[in-house]
């Protein structure tokens, strides 16, 4: 008789943190948690015993770690729509532009990069940047700063990333709350990434943006076009100081984040 093997690999606390179905593999859940210091994981047989584990946490404690380990609490249904892939050419035929982005950090934190590829009609164009210390989260962010940045006009945006952490926060809502709540996420914690997601407000309010979330590599040209950008761009031995996170600014610095950057 076979042995029954786990289907879920739960990371709370590690290099990215989220749901994983597989323990081996490059980008799986091992790669996450191997030689992390104080990593938090478990692994399942089964969907109901993961997310009764992961009920033993708060719903603050989860987002802050990875928004998809709400997600995967609440999702009641198959996942069967994942490598449903937006509507590009639609989007495109209706005047919008649309930003693919994506961001990595090696070793998260360390030196960190992001890329982007910009289209609208027949027009295409790339972005990539990157520090010297910094977090795939931030990285993230900062590819949608970049491309909505770069437009010289209002516009109506469509943003495409993987990332549930920037794609979640954003069309949950949970920006604006933290905003309006004076950047705190609950009584006792501040939001994280405090200066990115202020210029990611106030980007928006300049244009009319939309956000899309699309699976990682899952062999979309775009999408992986810029995860190469990003990568690459981490590699580089010339990176300038993310100056935010290198000095541990925190909500006592507030006043200076508009000028950092």
């Amino acid at each position: 008789m076979s042995e029954k093997k786990k289907q879920y690999y739960i990371v709370i606390k590690g290099r990215l943190s989220g749901v994983y179905t597989k323990w081996f593999g490059t980008g799986e859940a091992v790669e996450q948690v191997k030689d992390f210091p104080g990593a938090v994981y478990k692994g399942f047989y089964t969907r109901e015993e993961a997310v009764n584990w992961l009920e033993t946490f708060s719903e603050d404690e989860l987002i802050k770690s990875s928004p998809e380990l709400v997600d995967f609490i609440h999702k009641t249904t198959p996942e069967n729509n994942e490598l449903t892939l937006p509507p590009v050419e639609e989007f495109l035929k209706a005047g919008k532009v649309v930003i693919f982005t994506d961001g990595s950090a090696i070793g998260n934190p360390g030196p960190g990069g992001y890329g982007v590829v910009m289209k609208f009609r027949e027009h295409r164009k790339e972005l990539s940047g990157g520090f010297r210390q910094t977090t795939n989260n931030r990285m993230e962010i900062q590819a949608c700063i970049e491309g909505l940045r770069a437009l010289k006009q209002k516009s109506d945006v469509v943003i495409i990333s993987d990332s549930k952490y920037v794609v979640e926060s954003m069309t949950k809502g949970w920006v604006r709350r933290w905003q309006s709540n004076g950047w705190r996420r609950n009584d006792k914690e501040m939001a994280e990434n405090i200066d990115l997601w202020m210029q990611m407000l106030d980007l928006c309010d300049r244009h009319s943006v939309e956000f899309r979330w699309i699976k990682g590599h899952n062999n979309t040209k775009e999408n992986e076009r810029c995860d190469q950008l990003a990568v690459s761009f981490a590699q580089r031995n010339d990176l300038p100081a993310d100056v935010t996170f290198e000095k541990g600014l925190s909500e006592k610095d507030m006043p200076l984040f508009s000028s950092l950057r």
